[in-house]
């Protein structure tokens, strides 16, 4: 009886680590695009209104969104690609902040 009790203490944990989610992986971080910006200190080409570079802006863009649904980078809940959807992946606002230009460049 030990022996089952010890078993699934450690079998259960496990079984919740791989079960926890099954939200698969955005696209963007699985392999960069050439449509997307990886890492770029400042974006010369800033959006302000949605906040990413303007190079990417599917909001301002509409021509982008047919390459990103086509690589399975997009999120139908919010209408946007799964790699700029900051309400998905809220940890994207810093990444993208982060390539916003500095004040006086």
């Amino acid at each position: 009886m030990n022996r089952v009790r010890i078993i699934s203490a450690f079998l259960a944990p496990a079984l919740l680590c791989f079960t926890a989610c099954d939200k698969k992986e955005p696209a963007a971080q699985s392999k960069p695009t050439n449509t997307q910006t990886t890492a770029a200190a400042d974006a010369p080409d800033w959006c302000a209104e949605h906040e990413i570079p303007e190079s990417i802006c599917t909001k301002c863009n509409k021509s982008l969104i047919a390459d990103f649904k086509k690589k399975g980078d997009w999120c139908k809940e919010h209408d946007l690609p799964e790699s700029h959807c900051t309400i998905c992946q809220p940890e994207l606002k810093e990444k993208f902040l982060a390539m916003k230009p500095k004040e006086g460049k």
